[in-house]
């Protein structure tokens, strides 16, 4: 058995045959081979920052002062992440770049938003300043300030740094590594840190002060002469931390020379009759990538985002059983620029960087870290004298006690070597004097918990003996389970009576008749998402239709000459798969002389030329298309910034022109953006009712992206506009969907949305839609790379070649509802039904029947907030007046899994339903032959 990579997220899914990532750009651990005999039962429920009342952890946001990290791109990953400190550089030369002067807005904009979001910041008061003789280097390894006019500056400065910040900032670390340049003595460092040590007590008498982040372990030549002469001042009171770094290969070989150093401290603080100093681990972590990429800091060796993970929690779990606070270096990739230390990309974040130092996405160590920093908090006591048995001598243990129930908990790995990409774990007894009432294994890089088999362990006395448990070359831990904060894992049920009985078989578009359902595959018109690349995800997927756009721009480039290859690859071959394209007519063509835009919230063409070379060539798409396809949409999203009148006029050209072509093609309308501008629609449907144009219209499209799917106010108005001017226009959802990361710009933006909840939201939008009938279409098969940025409402996750890193969750969340949800069933306008809660929450139920057998499906979720992170379940009582099953089962859609609802949790005489377990995203009661199972469990 080998522990591979672990996904980003916990969450079971369906097996299917799907396209790989590739080895240059493989996915981050799509598979994770489970213990062997071992049931997960829960995973680690990541606490933000403000869950966390106290901890030692604080994370690295150093480089600030250089501009080598984006803190505005980073910021929203802090909070999430559960470090209760953050390290920050102070940056003399970047507050003052005119003598006197001092510009911190760069500062403003950083320490009261870390502040803000519960985390602490810690300042080092560094570096030089150029711009006075003498004032030292604005870089690592460079020259503290020396001359006096440097000094004096040097004073001003830190005064009035303590004084704009001292309500945020307790803590001051005085320099970053003065060792690493050998023209700074001890001695001469030791002067330079009680000046400004004494400085900072005189404004902030209760700051603590931090020395000295050296660089090298344990530094004695350096050290010793610093504390002399700090002795000798009678200063040894001025430092209350001491900070050092020093990297290893492998981590677990670094404590010798941190004894060796603690001694050499602590035996001033003896000679003196002073408490020990304090010791932190002030920077440490791993490279993500190969030695020829990284720079920095074990740069020799070859690392991966496996290895990364692996490194930064041997080190983080090897500190804490030792008693010493960590800072993990660092949040986010660091880019340093010519002129510095080094120069490239030292690829230690946690977050993956862009080449403009925007985010990425988070890497494996990202939430590795939540995993130690939600777990491992003031309420965990390190038991520093009890020592956990182990039957192999290379294994490391540490054993703690959870204060509220005493429950126990041992860090366990294998500390033999540097941390590798494949690695046998190792079968390990271990005995452990404490407290176990149900004892779990946790992976600390995966979060999943694991139920420990019974024949796996024994109590004798107030001993435990645990046998032939796996222990890798990371961090594991065996744990009483009351001990962690712990999550439903998604896919499982919350009633522990409920059968497993495996997963909904995915159905491919070709095995399906009809349904509701399309995808947005839009951006190809610009090539911001390339069809060759996820074409092969799209059969598979299960949608009988698909929304593209015609992109004028792109098929005529002389005017008059169209270019049509490009359309044809995409047209013909979705409907080679089964999948119906419907077309978007946009966008404008600046060949024309008022031709209009090219992209989202552009004019529509508005000369006579521009008009007429519009006119021209939906005629001739419609023409070239119109065997294989038999609806139009008008433009998008013309209500942002076009005129009523004007689209009007325009719809009214476009439709005239595509009926002359196709006379009973279906025209839709308006397309409105996400607040479902049924104001627009409703002064549009008068001017084209007042013109006698009202029957070129069949369908309207609106499109809808709000942070609770489940409010479909703009959209009831929407019906009643439509409902006043005719009932046989149909209304269809165009576009909605959910971003899977933060993103700066677009639809529900500036939120910290992620793959679990994209699936959730994504789910509630679409079965909202069905359950008032309306057709509805999920935005968007791919990520798009955008001018701005990464458009992430993809059902793939797209590499920077634009194509595929690996299908997300919702991906296969939505396969999962096309399987069950297809033309087989209808709705049952009414269902009445009553139910039984703990919690007062409001639900979103609809009820379908089979057309043959009239066996039902019932969907199900907790519909008031916006979906979390939250997987925690409720038991609810269901009781149905009509209801019809057979055998009935519980099924989650995210996952795919199906459960069988045992006899002594529902009467079909009575049509109640027991315990059945409901969250934020929707669940099925269902006839089981409703649902088809895959065979490949």
């Amino acid at each position: 058995m080998k522990f591979l990579t672990p996904f980003l997220l916990s969450i079971s899914l369906i097996s299917v045959e799907l396209p790989t990532a590739s080895a240059q750009n493989p996915a981050p651990g799509l598979t994770v081979l489970e213990p062997k005999g071992f049931r997960e039962v829960a995973q680690l429920r990541p606490r933000s920052t403000k869950e966390i009342k106290s901890s030692t952890w604080s994370i690295g946001g150093e480089t600030l002062d250089r501009d080598y990290t984006d803190y505005q791109s980073y910021r929203h990953y802090l909070g999430p992440l559960g470090a209760k400190r953050i390290r920050l550089q102070g940056g003399w030369s970047k507050c003052e770049k005119v003598k006197g002067q001092y510009d911190f807005a760069w500062l403003d904009a950083v320490i009261p938003d870390a502040y803000s979001r519960g985390v602490s910041p810690w300042v080092e008061l560094s570096y030089g300043n150029p711009i006075y003789p003498g004032g030292g280097e604005p870089k690592l390894g460079g020259r503290i300030p020396t001359s006096e006019e440097a000094l004096v500056a040097w004073d001003n400065w830190v005064r009035a740094m303590v004084n704009r910040y001292k309500n945020q900032v307790t803590e001051w670390e005085i320099w970053n590594e003065p060792d690493l340049n050998k023209l700074n003595t001890g001695e001469e460092v030791a002067v330079f840190y009680i000046r400004t040590a004494k400085l900072v007590k005189a404004i902030q008498p209760n700051a603590k002060l931090i020395a000295l982040g050296v660089a090298g372990v344990p530094a004695t030549a350096f050290m010793r002469p610093f504390l002399d002469h700090l002795k000798k001042e009678n200063a040894l009171d001025l430092v209350d931390i001491l900070t050092y770094h020093g990297y290893a290969p492998n981590p677990d070989t670094s404590y010798p020379k941190i004894e060796e150093m603690r001694k050499l401290v602590w035996s001033y603080n003896r000679s003196a009759g002073r408490p020990k100093i304090t010791f932190m681990q002030g920077e440490n972590g791993a490279p993500s990538t190969a030695s020829a990429v990284t720079i920095g800091a074990l740069r020799q060796y070859d690392w991966t985002e496996l290895s990364q993970a692996k490194w930064d929690l041997r080190r983080m779990l090897a500190d804490h059983g030792r008693g010493i606070a960590t800072n993990l270096f660092t949040i986010s990739d660091i880019h340093y620029a010519a002129g510095d230390h080094m120069t490239g990309v030292n690829t230690k974040g946690l977050l993956k960087t862009n080449p403009d130092k925007t985010i990425e996405r988070p890497k494996m160590a990202y939430k590795a870290a939540q995993h130690v920093f939600s777990t491992f908090d003031d309420q965990l006591e390190l038991l520093d004298q009890a020592k956990p048995t182990v039957s192999q001598a290379t294994v490391s243990a540490f054993q703690y006690r959870q204060r509220k129930n005493s429950g126990s908990l041992v860090t366990l790995w294998s500390a033999e070597a540097r941390p590798a990409e494949t690695y046998e774990p190792k079968p390990t007894d271990v005995t452990i004097k404490g407290k176990f009432d149900q004892p779990v294994f946790v992976d600390l890089v995966s979060g999943k918990v694991y139920e420990i088999p019974k024949n796996q362990w024994k109590k004798s006395g107030d001993s435990y003996t645990f046998t032939a448990i796996p222990v890798p070359d990371y961090p594991v831990l065996i744990a009483e389970k009351t001990a962690l904060h712990l999550l439903t894992p998604t896919g499982q049920s919350a009633n522990p009576s409920f059968k497993y009985l495996g997963k909904i078989a995915p159905k491919n578009s070709r095995d399906i008749q009809s349904s509701n359902w399309s995808v947005g595959a839009e951006y190809m018109d610009r090539d911001y998402t390339v069809y060759v690349n996820w074409k092969d995800y799209l059969g598979k997927l299960g949608v009988k239709k698909a929304r593209i756009q015609s992109g004028w721009a792109k098929c005529e480039k002389v005017k008059g000459h169209y270019d049509f290859a490009w359309l044809d690859e995409i047209v013909f071959d979705m409907v080679k798969q089964g999948v119906t394209p419907w077309i978007d007519l946009c966008y404008g063509n600046p060949l024309y002389s008022g031709g209009g835009g090219t992209t989202l919230n552009a004019a529509i063409p508005f000369s006579g030329e521009a008009l007429a070379g519009w006119k021209n060539y939906v005629a001739a798409v419609v023409a070239r298309y119109g065997d294989k396809v038999t609806e139009w949409e008008i433009w998008n999203e013309p209500n942002y910034k076009i005129s009523i009148p004007d689209y009007a006029d325009f719809f009214i050209t476009t439709a005239e022109t595509v009926r002359s072509v196709q006379p009973k093609a279906q025209i839709i309308a308006f397309a409105p953006g996400s607040g479902v501008d049924y104001k627009f629609a409703d002064s549009a449907l008068k001017i084209i009712q007042e013109k006698g144009k009202l029957g070129l219209i069949n369908q309207i499209s609106h499109h809808r992206h709000i942070p609770n799917p489940d409010n479909r106010d703009s959209e009831v108005e929407l019906e009643k506009v439509v409902a006043k001017y005719s009932p046989a226009i149909r209304i269809r959802q165009g576009e909605a969907g959910c971003p899977s990361e933060w993103n700066n710009n677009f639809a529900l933006n500036k939120y910290p949305w992620t793959e679990l909840t994209q699936s959730k939201h994504i789910l509630r939008r679409l079965l909202t839609d069905l359950g008032h009938d309306k057709e509805s279409c999920c935005f968007t098969i791919m990520d798009a790379k955008t001018p701005q940025e990464w458009n992430h409402k993809g059902l793939l996750k797209a590499n920077e070649d634009l194509t595929v890193a690996h299908a997300k969750p919702a991906y296969y969340a939505f396969q999962n509802l096309i399987s069950v949800f297809d033309d087989k069933l209808e709705r049952l306008e009414t269902y009445p039904y009553s139910v039984k809660k703990e919690e007062n929450n409001t639900l979103s139920l609809y009820a379908y029947a089979d057309k043959a057998n009239q066996l039902q499906a019932v969907t199900v979720w907790i519909k008031d907030n916006v979906p979390s992170d939250n997987n925690e379940q409720t038991l609810c009582d269901f009781t149905f007046a009509n209801a019809r099953f057979k055998n009935p089962v519980w099924v989650d859609l995210i996952a795919g899994t199906v459960y069988e609802i045992p006899k002594e949790n529902w009467s079909k005489k009575e049509n109640v339903f027991r315990q059945i377990p409901l969250y934020d995203s929707p669940i099925l009661i269902a006839d089981k032959s409703l649902i088809n199972l895959s065979v490949n469990q």
